[in-house]
């Protein structure tokens, strides 16, 4: 029989009564300078003035253009024996880009893309704390530290990176600007650093933007909706004249901008007949080689779409296309067909292959499963009534997508399902196999690409389209069920918003970024019901919809913080045509939002709202605002190859802010499967990256176990998987909140209520310290000791 394993290491650091980190060493590298006690060694960079007027050390990009710029070397103390940590002291009013990379024993420590074990520093598109400090923590792996009580190590600048890319020249991108300041290095034995004698400053309280911040006509925002307006329709314009064949999503645009009130340019006649050689277009060349359906890089991400924005387009108005389906038209070896006939096997063609090849992480799977099979079929329904699937069996390709039914892969020939995607030749772009009853969204209403993420989890502009998708015309309700999902959704979201302020100094909104799975810069975008400015779609959408009243009062959150019309005008402001795209319902919806009466609610987060702890145990994360502390963190982390026992966690207010990866005790059921950690610079990448960066992996050779799978779920070392690093319970105690999650979706967990002020802040009940509580699955519990010391001024 296997047994539960619960690290009795891990438990008796997480439940004992909680005293004061030792702070093992201290690097003051700006005011130590050169030489000194630490050795410190300074190449390509020097000291200059920082924030709060103390100094900074920079390293300077390299004077060749390369993506490598200087280092700074230096020596620190460690414990030969029990885990040390490492954190670095930034100023938060920095907006950097580029990458710092800590080097120990001439090894690089973490990874430079996404893994548990992260790089120091990735750069950041907004300052995080204006007007504070802030505190980077990490576990040093122990190859760095076991045995020894002093390491010599560098922190070495780089130019950022593109992540999409394979290619090391595409991928590592020259490093053209100083880097991040730094200022102080810390070596400690507990994830909570107890600082002193450091002046912090406070993030600073933002003013909120000067003006009326009402959504109705008149300046600024008719001036926004103007350009907004000539926007579009410049970009319209640019299309009826394009000497080229269109788009998919061209196409589409042009569809949907014909039903539009607002522009006389809406009716002109040219708009649909370019939509019809358009669809003319893509005839023709699906008839000299139809492996379009899969490949046309006229699309972005083409075998996620397949030919659905064409079924789109067909949606938007069937009356109009229908006199012109039996028109002949060019087809293979210089014959002819009808328009209807060639636009059945395209559509066909794309829901057959696209439903046997459909993704695992939430955003796609809503891609997929939105245009490439449902769109393909509801186009179908138009050209061919006989060759579409009946509405309620399409319909559940969108409910799996967006969580309200189990997710269940791809389709079999059988008429079966395989619970995994990527298609049936073994060339699987994403190898994930999960067990029936699996869903891609919580119950609490947040996706799940393994964990939580931050901007990837911006979810609420797919699911709108999602229910925009089933409304039988335009205008009329869609689905409620979908409706219903995309409040629960957005409102869920509503937890990871927080109060800072834009790159202007104003008050605003963020998305939490830092905690996320698949998040590399952070901090995140302005968001309030929905990012403005991603190439997304409109803020207001969701709260249009929905009509929830939480989303609406969200939406007027943002205009009466005048955040909206600014952030329309970066999104007109931004080039491309996707992003025009993205503001083609804006006008729509900041018509129907003046509409609205006043709501009373607010995001949870901002400043005056009653405290709260939300969790999410499917998830393991949880969201906590305490006074004037905002504390995240997710417990299970990055731990898709094997279990890590570590967590991430995200701290600002009086106590100072903290970014910290930081240790988990984890129950778990064994497999009796290790992965070994393998000596990869950037384990997404080929290995050969690690010549290009003259470096090898300190934590290489580190052995993690994987978790016992479900029945019918078999786990290969090295492979990602939901199941290999997932614990079935974790603990986390950090500043000294004690937060214990059951993510068993069937077992309960018998948990040691620790010392705490106050009830438990999830459920709000007392609980007496040292009794003993079982917490069913799916469920956390948070608590709360004062005496973890606060920082000292």
């Amino acid at each position: 029989m296997r047994t539960l394993l619960l690290s009795s290491v891990m438990v008796s650091a997480v439940l004992a009564v909680p005293g004061r980190a030792r702070t093992i060493d201290h690097v003051a590298l700006a005011r130590e300078g050169a030489g000194g006690q630490h050795d410190v060694r300074i190449e390509n960079g020097g000291a200059s003035s920082g924030g709060l007027g103390q100094r900074a050390l920079r390293i300077e990009a390299a004077v060749d253009g390369g993506w490598r710029g200087g280092a700074i070397a230096f020596r620190i103390e460690v414990d030969p024996v029990k885990p040390t940590f490492f954190t670095s002291r930034f100023w938060g009013g920095e907006a950097v880009d580029g990458n710092l990379t800590l080097i120990c024993g001439g090894k690089q420590v973490g990874d430079r893309l996404l893994s548990d074990y992260d790089q120091l520093d990735y750069g950041a598109k907004h300052p995080p704390f204006p007007g504070a400090f802030f505190y980077r923590t990490y576990r040093l792996p122990d190859a760095v530290t076991k045995g020894r009580s002093t390491i010599d190590c560098a922190i070495e600048a780089s130019g950022p990176i593109f992540s999409y890319a394979n290619d090391f020249k595409k991928f590592q991108l020259a490093m053209s600007t100083p880097s991040r300041g730094l200022y102080d290095l810390f070596t400690h034995d507990d994830p909570w650093l107890d600082i002193t004698g450091l002046p912090d400053g406070t993030v600073t309280t933002p003013t909120k933007r000067s003006g009326e911040g009402k959504i109705a006509s008149g300046t600024p925002g008719s001036e926004v909706l103007g350009k907004i307006r000539a926007r579009i329709e410049g970009t319209v314009n640019g299309l009826l004249d394009a000497q080229r064949p269109l788009g998919q999503h061209e196409i589409a645009f042009l569809a949907h901008f014909r039903m539009k009130t607002w522009t006389k340019l809406a009716r002109d006649p040219r708009v649909l007949a370019t939509i019809v050689k358009g669809l003319d277009d893509y005839a023709a060349a699906y008839a000299k080689n139809p492996d379009l359906v899969k490949f046309d890089k006229a699309t972005w991400n083409p075998d996620w779409f397949g030919f659905g924005p064409l079924g789109e387009a067909l949606t938007t108005d069937p009356a109009a296309f229908e006199p012109l389906l039996d028109q002949s038209i060019a087809w293979k070896d210089g014959g002819t067909t009808t328009r209807r006939a060639a636009l059945t096997q395209m559509l066909l063609a794309s829901r057959e292959w696209l439903r046997t090849h459909r993704r695992f992480y939430t955003n796609q799977s809503m891609i997929v499963d939105c245009w490439g099979i449902y769109y393909a079929n509801r186009g179908l329904a138009i050209v061919a009534p006989d060759k579409a699937m009946p509405e309620d069996k399409a319909r559940r390709y969108l409910y799996e997508a967006v969580g309200i039914e189990e997710w269940r892969g791809d389709d079999l020939p059988d008429g079966g399902h395989s619970y995994d995607a990527g298609g049936p030749d073994g060339t699987k772009a994403q190898p994930y196999k999960v067990a029936k009853g699996y869903h891609l969204v919580t119950r609490k209403g947040l996706t799940r690409e393994l964990g939580y993420v931050g901007n990837y989890g911006e979810v609420g502009n797919w699911v709108a389209a999602i229910y925009n998708a089933t409304r039988p015309a335009p205008g009329q309700p869609g689905d409620p069920k979908i409706r219903a999902q995309l409040a629960k959704i957005a409102a869920a979201r509503g937890y990871f918003r927080y109060p800072t302020a834009d790159d202007d100094g104003f008050a605003a909104m963020r998305n939490m970024a830092d905690i996320g799975w698949r998040d590399l810069k952070a901090p995140g975008e302005i968001a309030y019901v929905q990012v403005a400015h991603a190439g997304a779609s409109s803020p207001l959408q969701a709260a249009v919809l929905t009509a929830d009243p939480r989303l609406v009062g969200y939406a007027q959150q943002m205009v009466q913080d005048n955040q909206l019309w600014p952030e329309l005008e970066k999104a007109v402001a931004a080039p491309g045509f996707r992003q025009a795209y993205g503001l083609l319902d804006i006008i729509d919806d900041v018509q129907a939002m003046t509409a609205m009466p006043a709501r009373p609610e607010r995001l949870p987060m901002t400043a005056g709202q009653p405290d709260f702890a939300f969790a999410d145990a499917e998830d393991g994360v949880v969201a906590i605002k305490r006074g004037d502390e905002r504390f995240y963190a997710s417990l299970w982390w990055r731990g898709n190859r094997g279990v890590s026992k570590l967590g991430r966690v995200w701290l600002s207010g009086p106590r100072g802010n903290r970014i910290a990866t930081v240790p988990v005790a984890t129950g778990f059921v064994p497999s009796g499967l290790f992965w070994t950690r393998p000596d990869k610079l950037v384990l997404l990448k080929d290995a050969s990256f690690n010549k290009d960066y003259g470096l090898s992996l300190a934590e290489a050779g580190e052995r993690l176990p994987l978790a016992q799978p479900p029945e019918g779920i078999a786990l290969t070392p090295g492979e990602d998987s939901i199941y290999a690093g997932r614990g079935e319970n974790h603990i986390l105690s950090y500043a000294g909140y004690t937060i214990a999650v059951n993510m068993s979706d069937t077992k309960p967990f018998l948990f040691t209520v620790p010392r705490h002020q106050g009830q438990e802040l999830v459920s709000g009940q007392t609980m007496e310290a040292g009794t003993q509580v079982e917490m069913a699955p799916r469920t956390t519990v948070v608590f709360f000791d004062p005496q973890i010391a606060a920082p000292t001024p």
